[in-house]
């Protein structure tokens, strides 16, 4: 820390404080959790303090995680009351658990009574999302309040909506202390939650509504907390964009087409952006599928694999998913013991994801009845998480039933890493058909492991698949959004030249357009991995989001000195 004039403000980024509702190996429900963990981790080995403070979710109440994590209670707790818009008193009493994971800091916010542990303690990541974003802004105020000089992190690092409140308290019980720390926000995925300021306010979430400095366009403004609320529509990540004394996001495309539309253009320049990346390795699972296969030919693993349906049980963890795979399974080729019929061996597509409209799954299945149509040896095998759309899950499995020989549907929250990996490395192609995509991160692991994509033109998958018909360095191709036939072309023709590379019949090369008869599609597999290797690595991404706390720090020095 440096004094300039009557305050403090770090001159280095030496610590980091991360708020987030998830973390990779605690709770994770998407790449959120992924993509903490992983700047995290990386940001410890290149030797800076980080410390992530979330909501317990209830883990310090599991004997397993206390141990994983090696928890212990920090001996200090807040309480107080909250006013309710009903006029009454809501007490609440907060409690910190500190673990740490691979040099990682973490601090558990949980609940010390009833009352609040059933919701910041609650198990679903994102059960009670708005009230435990509210606690856990309590419970950060009160971390403030402990830390002495020395302990006061260069950066705080809020992630996605839930983490807004909570950091701009802490930004601003620093500022009261004229301690001047920057405040990073990174849209992960907007979700454009809103609420009145009584949420926000000193009688819920504890806001205080006073007049502070925040960027305005070219300078920054005095405003007040209330009065920058309502601006906002009571949006939280549009009043986040203006608290915040940088802006980051997953790709650029998702920033200027999605980001700086819903923000308004103020934020350009003092926006950033950090990629997600991928620590997926192909020859540490080219050695895996020599250890349990006996070869690493991917053509020979996708053999096995597709076999191997008969002998693995996939089991829904969602009852309700379950009870809809149960009564249709004779017409999914799932077997009363949950194991699968097995398909023949064949071209592979993979589809892994959530099984929600964004991801574009209905797309996928109609544009695959065209593959079949012109490649019957076609598979496609769908490792889908589920989500509670059960009306586009029976449209999934009516899709699917109509090509029981070709298909299979593995809706499973989770599978061994190892067989997962696997999945990845055999692909002829991944499709993504999504419908929009802040970045992507399914497409980086499987280009990772030399599997192309079949991608939607849309957000970061833009910046992620160089489309073979336009780019020597080709990786995959890049689709019209939601369009089937585009989709089932593109589809038909990556499947055409993993064929023609696989079995060295050339002919096959005839029923492909001429733009790319040329390309080998061992060359583009190759292709994947380079990309991955030069721009999705987290060495480079943590160098990215460390440009983006400098440039941070600059901006809340003039934050600062507009105080002065």
């Amino acid at each position: 820390m440096r004094r300039i004039e009557s305050f403090w403000i770090p001159e280095s980024v030496d610590s980091v404080w991360m708020i987030s509702f998830e973390f990779r190996g605690i709770t994770s429900s998407g790449g959120l959790g992924s993509a903490v963990y992983a700047l995290s981790t990386s940001l410890v080995k290149m030797g800076k303090k980080v410390t992530v403070i979330m909501p317990s979710h209830g883990r310090h109440l599991d004997g397993i995680y206390r141990s994983k994590l090696k928890l212990q209670e920090i001996p200090t707790s807040v309480m107080g009351n909250r006013k309710g818009m009903d006029g009454g008193n809501y007490p609440f009493r907060l409690g910190f658990e500190r673990g740490e994971v691979e040099g990682v800091e973490l601090i558990l916010v949980k609940g010390l009574d009833y009352d609040t542990g059933k919701v910041i303690d609650s198990w679903g990541v994102y059960d009670h999302a708005m009230e435990k974003s509210a606690l856990l802004t309590r419970g950060i105020e009160h971390l403030v309040s402990t830390l002495s000089l020395e302990n006061i992190p260069s950066i705080i690092h809020a992630h996605d909506w839930h983490a807004v409140l909570p950091g701009v308290r802490a930004k601003m019980s620093l500022e009261e202390r004229r301690v001047i720390v920057p405040l990073v926000y990174t849209v992960h995925l907007l979700n454009r939650v809103g609420a009145p300021w009584h949420f926000a306010s000193e009688d819920w979430a504890g806001l205080e509504n006073y007049a502070h400095y925040v960027w305005m366009v070219s300078k920054h403004v005095l405003n007040s907390t209330r009065s920058l609320w309502d601006s906002c529509d009571g949006k939280i990540e549009r009043f986040g964009f203006y608290e915040a004394d940088l802006i980051t996001t997953v790709s650029k495309n998702y920033l200027f087409n999605d980001v700086l539309p819903f923000s308004g253009s103020f934020a350009e320049n003092k926006s950033c952006v950090i990629y997600n990346g991928t620590d997926w390795d192909v020859n540490q699972v080219k050695a895996y599928a020599s250890s349990v296969i006996g070869t690493d030919n991917r053509a020979s693993v996708r053999e096995k694999l597709l076999a191997s349906l008969s002998g693995n049980r996939y089991v829904p963890s969602d009852y309700t998913t379950g009870s809809v795979l149960w009564a249709n399974r004779h017409r999914l080729g799932i077997r009363d013991d949950w194991s699968y019929e097995p398909l023949q061996k064949g071209q592979l597509v993979l589809f892994a994801g959530r099984l929600v409209y964004q991801k574009g799954i209905d797309l996928l299945l109609r544009a695959f009845r065209g593959v079949v149509d012109r490649i019957p040896d076609a598979r496609l095998v769908v490792i889908g998480i589920p989500s509670d759309d059960y009306g586009l899950l029976q449209d999934i499995v009516d899709r699917a039933s109509e090509l029981k020989d070709n298909v299979r549907i593995l809706a499973v929250s989770t599978m061994d890493q190892n067989m997962f990996k696997l999945w990845h490395y055999s692909a002829s192609v991944m499709a993504m058909p999504s419908r929009w995509e802040p970045f992507g991160i399914t497409a980086i692991e499987a280009m990772a492991l030399g599997t192309p994509l079949v991608a939607s033109a849309v957000g970061g998958l833009i910046e992620i698949v160089d489309d073979v018909r336009a780019d020597q360095s080709g990786n995959g191709f890049l689709t019209e959004r939601e369009n089937i036939d585009s989709l089932r072309s593109s589809l038909t023709e990556a499947l055409l030249l993993s064929k023609a590379s696989e079995s060295g019949d050339k002919e096959l090369l005839n029923q492909v357009s001429s733009s790319i008869k040329e390309k080998s599609w061992d060359k583009v597999r190759e292709n994947a991995i380079r990309k991955v290797d030069t721009t999705f690595r987290w060495n480079a991404i943590t160098n990215q989001a460390l440009e983006c706390y400098s440039r941070a720090l600059v901006m809340a020095k003039y934050r600062g000195s507009a105080y002065l």
